[in-house]
């Protein structure tokens, strides 16, 4: 069987995408310890948004504004905008660890909120894997939180943005599909959410990132061309070439990256529960994908 090579470049690119988004939340963690979360969406979606529009125009990109356009930027204005909202005000209140493994969920809510809002059919494995997934989701949180190392607070903020997230992944297969314009998508998807980092910042408060800290400009160096320039770019890029099946199936792999980054950068003590609860999560996760792919093997050897 000949494999589409559009696939295999957007299957790429997503997991680039998860890989930097996964670090950077963990980055996000370590700066709004001592900068406002209003703060650190301004600067790195601000010069992000710079650098995006500078990018368009060095390359002639910019086409005419149209309805897609202003849909684009409304689409930042949730996610990106809203998703790092709750994001980094949860991710100031609850451990890097429960950060990694809340968003592994993401590749079940999306079936899901296809089924309630599409009317797209919801297999049975589905429902189930989404039962284990937040089983072990729930076992993960109330344990580590008892013993003091999570907060429910913060994981329910966590966990409304993946929710926000997973919506904007069915709103961005929609603007992207079949089209050829994941620069300037991207683009208006970044500048949507510097809007809303404006009006968080207003809301709140400002704190001027201290420029004298070359950790702290390291950091913000990382979210705004790793995280957010290059991560919508490859975003928009595999949301037009990848079929929703393989989406989600890829996002299954957010967890161990989250796991992994929440270990090498904060240097995380993750338990053995924590793996065991990592463990059952993922089965939720894959599992409808399992049986999916297996089904399909067996349909495919079976006599016609």
């Amino acid at each position: 069987m000949r494999i589409d090579q559009s696939i295999v470049a957007g299957t790429a690119a997503q997991l680039f995408s998860i890989t930097v988004w996964q670090s950077g939340l963990i980055v996000q963690k370590v700066l709004v310890e001592n900068i406002s979360a209003g703060s650190i969406m301004v600067v790195q979606f601000g010069i992000a948004a710079l650098l995006m529009w500078i990018h368009l125009l060095c390359s002639r990109q910019i086409a005419t504004i149209s309805h897609i356009s202003f849909r684009a930027i409304a689409w930042g204005m949730m996610a990106p905008g809203l998703v790092f909202w709750f994001g980094i005000l949860g991710a100031a209140r609850t451990d890097g660890v429960s950060i990694a493994l809340i968003w592994g969920l993401q590749p079940l809510m999306g079936p899901v909120l296809a089924r309630l809002l599409l009317g797209e059919k919801l297999h049975w494995t589905v429902c189930f894997g989404g039962l284990v997934g937040a089983t072990g989701l729930a076992f993960l949180t109330l344990n580590r939180s008892a013993a003091g190392i999570s907060d429910v607070g913060g994981n329910l903020m966590v966990l409304v943005a993946v929710v926000l997230s997973t919506l904007s992944l069915i709103v961005g297969r929609f603007l992207n599909f079949g089209s050829n314009r994941a620069a300037s998508i991207a683009t208006f998807q970044v500048t949507g959410a510097f809007v809303v980092a404006c009006i968080f910042t207003f809301a709140t408060r400002w704190t001027p990132p201290d420029l004298s800290d070359t950790a702290a400009v390291g950091a913000f160096a990382y979210l705004i061309l790793f995280m957010t320039v290059l991560n919508f770019f490859a975003f928009n890029f595999s949301l037009a070439r990848i079929p929703a099946s393989w989406l989600a199936l890829n996002g299954a792999f957010a967890p161990v990256i989250g796991l992994f980054c929440a270990w090498a950068l904060l240097g995380a003590n993750i338990r053995g529960f924590d793996l065991r609860c990592a463990g059952l999560i993922l089965c939720g996760v894959v599992f409808p994908h399992f049986w999916r792919l297996l089904f399909l093997r067996e349909r495919d050897n079976s006599p016609t």
